[in-house]
């Protein structure tokens, strides 16, 4: 009788507004008090409070109405019940029904079917049904929890933005941002700012981006990255499948192995997790970094095995490689980081310390940053220029040369061993003939990049003729070929066909 005699009056103190737009309903309480002394603005409801207005149904232990306003402020054990898909929870509430505004406080709880929000206050809108939260707030559901210290909730479309120290705990990946927005219908996620995505065996940054979980495809973008213990593969923009294993990374592409010093920049990459390898394309650029020098590489593509044990690098079609003591080019190239071999194929080519080096293939032992030897596979030659006229030359089956601080210390060579080195004066300095050497196998021992002195295994065929008897038939061993304008003299040298 008493919830019936206060709902007639507060009907009659407001009928002609009542008459133009729908106010709050009372429904129920098990006490109402009026005092038109101490309270005229409001109503005093005690126990088993309920009210409505528009769609959503409120519950309360007190309550004050303010009926002119419109207004209503709620005690103890709220909930608030918008339909059959969203309740909140608190122990304070203001309610707005002109504005349709709720303010809650105190151990608040939004659920709905797809989450639930713990925060300690929500401002929520019933007619655009958001709702916003400027205190640290909890997000859970089946497969996350999401904290931030503000954030918004609209529930029409499930769609979250959350801001400030905002982390994901999720089974498979940890998220940590500043600002985040999150589409519950379709499970993608979308990154604004600073912002990492962290899995068991790798990190994926960037300042801009999305993720869908339910298909496991991203795409990230501003200074984006993915990296592991050893590797990090960058690009102004990153494609990432996570089902597949496959990455792509387009423009201003770097490829970084902090464990060998090693660097590839170029226009394209793409990563083949289950093949664990890297291919980078479109002007590539190698650096490896030595203890006291670095080395430059182009090629048309590179390829980056990273398994454990067996990590290596190829390099295809028209590479070539620069550093101050040392350039080569070749068709192809692999570098084995297991035993710190470096393998040319193809008409490779090498030039140090004055020397020019050619076989069919390559082979190269680095230890530490320094050449420690070479091998020389099938039609080696070694050549050094004593002045435009005159060659020093070397030829066999088969060279081993080692090295000292990068130069030539000595030089193995096996089967067929051929060379011609100028004498000169050793006082005037003036050439005074030229040596011919055939020797089965020999050893050249070299000082300061000049031969020094030569061991041979059997007695040597050898002449030596004098320089103004000299034709020019007998300056060249069969298949020499001065290549000095090929060589490199520059880093940007090896961009150049």
């Amino acid at each position: 009788m008493k919830i019936l005699f206060y709902s007639f009056l507060v009907i009659l103190s407001v009928s002609l507004n009542a008459q133009t737009s729908k106010r709050i309903e009372i429904l129920n309480a098990d006490n109402s008090f009026a005092d038109a002394n101490k309270h005229p603005d409001y109503w005093r409801l005690i126990g088993n409070v309920s009210f409505k207005h528009n769609n959503a149904v409120m519950y309360c232990d007190s309550a004050y109405h303010y009926p002119n306003k419109d207004k209503m402020e709620a005690f103890g054990e709220i909930t608030i019940t918008q339909g059959d898909t969203l309740m909140i929870t608190g122990e304070s509430l203001t309610y707005f029904g002109s504005e349709n505004k709720i303010q809650i406080e105190g151990n608040v709880l939004l659920v709905d079917k797809y989450m639930s929000l713990e925060t300690h206050q929500i401002f929520y809108n019933l007619k655009s049904n958001i709702a916003t939260y400027p205190f640290a707030g909890k997000i859970i559901d089946n497969e996350k929890t999401i904290n931030s210290k503000k954030g918004e909730y609209h529930s029409n479309n499930h769609y979250f933005i959350f801001r400030d120290s905002v982390s994901v705990i999720a089974k498979d990946y940890n998220i940590i941002t500043d600002n985040m927005h999150y589409n519950s219908n379709s499970e993608i996620t979308y990154f604004f700012g600073p912002s990492h995505i962290i899995s068991e065996n790798k990190t994926i940054y960037c300042e801009n981006g999305w993720y869908n979980t339910k298909t496991n495809i991203s795409q990230f973008s501003k200074n984006a990255y993915i990296s592991n213990k050893e590797h990090l593969l960058k690009g102004d923009s990153l494609y990432y499948n996570k089902s597949l294993g496959y990455a792509n990374a387009v423009k201003n592409v770097e490829v970084i192995d902090t464990a060998e010093n090693i660097a590839v920049f170029g226009d394209f990459a793409e990563y083949f997790e289950k093949k664990e390898l890297i291919e980078i394309t479109g002007t590539p650029l190698l650096q490896m970094l030595f203890k006291e020098d670095t080395l430059f590489m182009n090629a048309e593509k590179f390829v980056s095995y990273q398994k454990v044990g067996a990590k290596r690098i190829l390099a295809y079609n028209k590479v070539k490689f620069f550093r101050e003591d040392l350039q080569g080019k070749c068709d192809s190239l692999s570098y084995s980081f297991s035993d710190s071999i470096l393998e040319m194929f193809n008409h490779p080519i090498i030039w140090s310390d004055g020397f020019q080096i050619t076989a069919d293939s390559l082979q190269f032992l680095i230890k530490k940053g320094n050449i420690k030897a070479m091998l020389l596979k099938s039609s080696p030659m070694v050549i050094s220029q004593e002045d435009s006229l005159d060659y020093n030359q070397i030829r066999g089956r088969h060279m081993t040369a080692y090295f000292i601080d990068n130069r030539i210390n000595s030089m193995d060579v096996e089967g067929n061993g051929q060379s011609i080195f100028i004498v000169a004066d050793e006082r005037t300095n003036d050439k005074i003939g030229l040596n011919y050497t055939e020797c089965s196998n020999l050893t050249l021992y070299f000082k300061e990049n000049k031969l020094d002195m030569v061991n041979y295994e059997i007695r040597p065929n050898s002449i030596t003729i004098p320089y103004q008897d000299l034709e020019e038939k007998n300056r060249f061993l069969e298949g020499f070929k001065w290549r000095g304008v090929e060589q490199p003299k520059t880093k940007e040298d090896i961009f150049i066909e």
